[in-house]
């Protein structure tokens, strides 16, 4: 039994049948959709082609109606219906303000594995309700997913088309425009592209941020914090994936740093309510540490990393016989990595996102040590400050035999002895406006030379 579409559709093709004698090639019409690029999203992509007509050749014609067949690729596309019962297009452009708003006097269309077809008649009541298309006007709208499992291994674009159908409906609807006194004028329906950008393999980083401390470069001692990072490297517009934990492993120079403790990092301390992560184990090693994280065991708690996040805070002190002795100023720098395979099981670097370990991509850092040392000429009695008391300080130890940790502060005039004439400088300087001697106001070794000693300088250690 033929439905009223198919009706419709015979009225269109008995027109058609007879186009070749009442009308030549001219006038011709378009029917278009453009290329596009769709992103997808949890293995599936949606989108709409927006058909418009226009008139390519001719003289411009009033039109009355038109039908066409549109076929895709049933591996990839599907056309979604929207609704329950006979497929009914969705209009657009002049379609909408047919019938005083109410669209068109019929259409309908036909949902096939392989493509759609669409007919309308806008001049079927009202003959003298006509539409021309001398420039491009959007019609039709086609709504399309993704067939299930069509983008499934499928990590670059993928690549499909929508083109003019052959065949669909019976009869076979046409792809014509009706124009005049009910003449088919020929249409074409141009390929459109559709770029599907499938979503790439997760990938993270995990990345050890660069850091600076200091250290007494007498004695070598000193300690430092460095922190981890991890993020997720995601494509522009999307969405981070939620993370259940994580393990990784951390390779330092163990010549110059002990690892001395690992501390979560803000988001991972705020997990259970303050406690942090379930699972936190940490293994301090020789030159490398490991760590392993569960957020909670009922995978409750999820943590998307869509930019970077300071997971950890590890704590090292300085190998200080390494150290010792370096001069003041001198910058010690160590690259610290992340790494897997550490520990006696071989520790995995990778994120757990659904269950399943995504390997991390390491990023290094450098840890940057400055030495501290030397000493702030004129700063006698090693307060941090210069003033009377410096004198003072100097003076008690001239005639008193107060005791000295650092006889290069107190040389004022810098000439390597100690005595009356420091005293007589730095009062000129307090005073009189004398130019401080050198190396005041600053920590650092002595230029003239090693006469005098400096064991300890505390404002510089």
């Amino acid at each position: 039994m033929f439905s009223r579409f198919n009706v419709v559709v015979v009225w269109l093709a008995l027109v058609v049948g007879f186009s070749s004698k009442l009308v030549a090639q001219d006038p011709t019409f378009v029917f278009s959709g453009g290329d596009q690029s769709v992103a997808a999203a949890g293995g599936q992509a949606n989108f709409s082609l927006d058909v418009s007509l226009v008139q390519s050749t001719g003289l411009l014609e009033e039109t009355r109606g038109f039908s066409f067949s549109a076929a895709h690729d049933p591996a990839v596309l599907t056309v979604v219906q929207g609704g329950t019962g006979t497929y009914v297009p969705e209009t657009l452009g002049p379609l909408n303000t047919l019938n005083g708003g109410g669209g068109p006097d019929f259409i309908q269309g036909e949902i096939f594995p392989s493509g759609v077809t669409c007919g309308v008649i806008y001049a079927f009541t009202a003959v003298t309700q006509t539409i021309t298309f001398d420039v491009p006007q959007p019609v039709i709208r086609i709504n399309y997913q993704t067939v299930p499992g069509a983008l499934t291994g499928v990590t670059g674009d993928l690549v499909t088309q929508i083109s003019q159908g052959s065949g669909l409906g019976d009869p076979p609807t046409a792809t014509v425009v009706v124009i005049g006194a009910g003449t088919s004028a020929p249409a074409t329906f141009e390929t459109s592209n559709i770029t599907i950008q499938t979503s790439p393999p997760l990938s993270f980083t995990c990345r050890a941020d660069d850091s600076s401390s200091t250290f007494n470069g007498a004695s070598g001692e000193g300690s430092a914090s460095i922190g981890v990072s991890v993020f997720e490297n995601l494509l522009p517009g999307g969405s981070a994936s939620p993370t259940q934990g994580l393990s990784m492993g951390l390779s330092y120079d163990g010549s110059l740093l002990t690892a001395s403790g690992v501390n979560q990092g803000a988001t991972l301390s705020a997990l259970e309510g303050g406690n942090g992560a379930e699972f936190f184990q940490v293994d301090l090693l020789s030159g490398g540490l490991t760590v392993g994280v569960i957020y909670d065991f009922q995978g409750q708690s999820l943590i998307p990393y869509g930019s970077p996040d300071q997971i950890l805070s590890i704590d090292f002190d300085t190998v200080a016989a390494s150290l010792a002795g370096t001069a003041p100023g001198t910058v010690v720098s160590t690259t610290l990595t992340p790494v897997a395979g550490l520990g006696p099981t071989g520790v995995t670097l990778v994120m757990v996102v659904d269950g399943t370990s995504v390997t991390m991509t390491p990023e290094s850092g450098t840890l940057s040590l400055t030495s501290l040392g030397g000493f702030d000429r004129g700063d006698c009695n090693a307060d941090s400050l210069f003033d009377l008391a410096d004198v003072i300080k100097l003076l008690s130890v001239l005639f008193s035999g107060d005791p000295l940790s650092c006889e290069d502060a107190c040389d004022g005039n810098d000439d390597e002895l100690l005595d009356i004439a420091d005293a007589i400088k730095l009062l000129s300087v307090l005073f009189s406006g004398d130019t401080p001697p050198p190396g005041a106001g600053t920590c650092s070794p002595d230029p003239a030379g090693t006469a005098l000693d400096c064991v300890s300088f505390p404002p510089c250690e």
